[in-house]
């Protein structure tokens, strides 16, 4: 506001009204660029997380070049040994490591041995950026808790961690999950055991996936909302107990199946961002997921894509006919 000097002059100044309004135009500019700021950031996220599954495409194509098919999902216990048969045996990301830019780690890691024992804590304990999305919230660093065995019976050793991946190979898309007894599975891409040569997808290497999303375990979310960190004793499912599913030196490999809400209330309308559970299909980007085709191609998913699309997606040689549009 104008004020009056000794000598009877007046000073330019502001009013508190007119300081006001400057105050509130700045506010509502604020407003409106931040959320412009935001999503141009996740944009940013997003490319990079489809740059990572663009890079897992080319490496396991490398691999298949090499051994005559894509890699096995995991890496199959000895079961003429006296080692228990739950031992936890490495996946098809450790498998492709030399393919990543990653020969150190992949020459660190003792494919003998289960990738929760201690002799592989060096090259499990490190962290890879191509296996983590930039959009998980989850912090990208080792996860304390891997699992440990006495016989058959599993509990979380927190001396002993492993670090977390985001992308999943589809084991089978499954419906109806319950009972098991009228359950049908679509065979996924990657066989468990055996290498998979480009011929036996048969539905095209195009329209069958390779690999997508799930990200932010260990921890918990259901449809956007953090439900619970980790470990949780009292979850009934061994993830939340100790940690293996989610390392990306662990089994990445699950069946995609429907929900109505969390991991345990399966058969339902969702498919996508359901939660980052057991089977869940789940990213943090906004209306959908990425999702790696045979090809080496990345799609996104929409929320919205119909579970009959996720399905004929998911199978390698169920005769399905899809067209870009449906995604």
């Amino acid at each position: 506001m104008a004020q009056r000097t000794a000598g009877g002059r007046r000073c330019p100044g502001f009013t508190l009204i007119e300081l006001l309004v400057v105050i509130a135009i700045i506010a509502v500019l604020i407003a409106l660029l931040l959320p412009a700021v935001q999503a141009a950031r996740e944009a940013a996220r997003r490319s990079q997380c489809t740059n990572n599954l663009k890079q897992i495409g080319i490496a396991a194509h490398n691999y298949a070049d090499a051994m005559g098919g894509f890699p096995p999902t995991a890496i199959s216990p000895d079961t003429t040994s006296a080692r228990p048969d739950t031992e936890q045996y490495g996946g098809w990301c450790a498998q492709i490591l030399g393919y990543i830019e990653q020969p150190q780690v992949y020459a660190a890691y003792n494919f003998n041995l289960g990738f929760h024992l201690p002799a592989n804590q060096t090259a499990v304990r490190t962290v890879i950026s191509v296996y983590i999305c930039p959009s998980t919230p989850r912090p990208p660093t080792p996860v304390a808790g891997v699992v440990k065995f006495s016989g058959k019976s599993g509990t979380p050793d927190m001396s002993l961690s492993a670090a977390p991946g985001d992308y999943f190979t589809a084991r089978s898309f499954a419906e109806p999950w319950m009972p098991s007894s009228a359950r049908k599975e679509w065979i996924g891409a990657l066989d468990q055991t055996v290498h998979t040569p480009f011929q036996s997808i048969t539905d095209g290497l195009s329209n069958t996936m390779l690999a997508y999303e799930c990200a932010g375990k260990p921890d918990y979310y259901v449809k956007g909302k953090y439900i619970h960190g980790f470990p949780t004793p009292t979850s009934s499912q061994a993830a939340d107990r100790w940690w293996s599913h989610g390392a990306w030196a662990g089994f990445m490999n699950m069946r995609i199946i429907t929900f109505r809400g969390g991991q345990e209330e399966s058969d339902g309308p969702c498919v996508i961002n359901c939660h980052n559970g057991w089977n869940g299909v789940y990213s943090f980007h906004s209306g959908g997921i990425n999702a790696l085709a045979c090809d080496g191609s990345v799609r996104f998913l929409k929320e919205s894509t119909a579970k009959a699309v996720v399905k004929s997606f998911v199978s390698k040689a169920g005769g399905e006919i899809l067209s870009a549009d449906q995604f």
